[in-house]
């Protein structure tokens, strides 16, 4: 099983439109033998979130096997848990993305509770766009752990170039905080590895951001990620068995998907 978690929907066009479809980027996938995408937008964290998640939904709705769509929401707005829970129990979502960095607000703010509750009670995790400050600070995401122990919390980018030995010490402290490895150095992706206990660990490429379905760099860093220096049972967990857990696919149902 390989699975990307962390790939965009490609923005819309003014028309309407988008600069590739699903089925295309699905057929790109395959040649690069990626089972499943997991895919956030990129308009809801600028746009009208309810009617964004609907957009996404609908894209991802032709390959319900191959891409796992997350939510988005503005969660200073009154009734971001209610859709959150709208996009998983009606829509099928399996987590929720937060752009903390480019919606402009801090993770600690009172307003996130209501959507970290709903997100625990339904089982579901979010993640974090982290790496850059402001706002978006591995430990201070991390932070939410500590308030909602049932919350799996996830760094969408393991602290990048900058704040990756921030990221490590967020996975060691808190057994509900995940790293995605995603656009993260080599270097400290083998460090990664050594220190965070592995089950909390997955890894995503960010495609989805060109303007075409074929995106080299995502096949780029699968290959910086094969080249790690690691043992091939310790990569197969981070890309299987890791990563389905955190979506709450269970080994039947990631079965009927292949």
């Amino acid at each position: 099983m390989k699975i990307d978690f962390h790939v965009h929907q490609p923005a819309r066009r003014e028309d309407g439109t988008y600069p590739f479809s699903a089925a295309e980027y699905v057929a790109y996938m395959n040649e690069l033998s990626i089972d499943i995408s997991v895919i956030f937008t990129i308009d809801g964290f600028w746009q009208n979130a309810k009617a964004c998640n609907d957009y996404l939904a609908e894209w991802c709705s032709p390959f319900p096997n191959r891409l796992v769509p997350f939510c988005t929401v503005d969660p200073r707005r009154r009734g971001a848990a209610e859709e959150v829970y709208r996009c998983v129990t009606e829509l099928g979502m399996r987590g929720v993305k937060l752009h903390n960095w480019l919606q402009g607000f801090s993770p600690l703010e009172a307003f996130m509770a209501p959507v970290c509750e709903i997100a625990s009670e339904l089982g579901i995790p979010i993640l974090f766009h982290d790496g850059t400050p402001p706002y978006a600070s591995s430990l201070q995401i991390a932070e939410l752990a500590v308030r909602h122990p049932k919350l799996k919390v996830l760094l969408g980018h393991a602290g990048l170039h900058d704040l990756w030995l921030e990221a490590i010490a967020a996975g060691k402290r808190h057994r509900n905080v995940y790293l995605c490895m995603c656009s993260t150095p080599p270097f400290a992706m083998e460090q990664i590895v050594a220190e965070v206990p592995l089950e909390q660990i997955v890894f995503g490429t960010d495609g989805g951001l060109f303007h075409k379905p074929k995106q080299p760099y995502v096949d780029y860093r699968f290959q910086e990620f094969n080249l790690l220096d690691l043992p091939e049972a310790t990569k197969t967990q981070i890309l299987g068995p890791n990563a389905l857990r955190l979506l709450g696919i269970d080994g039947k149902e990631a079965s009927q998907r292949l």
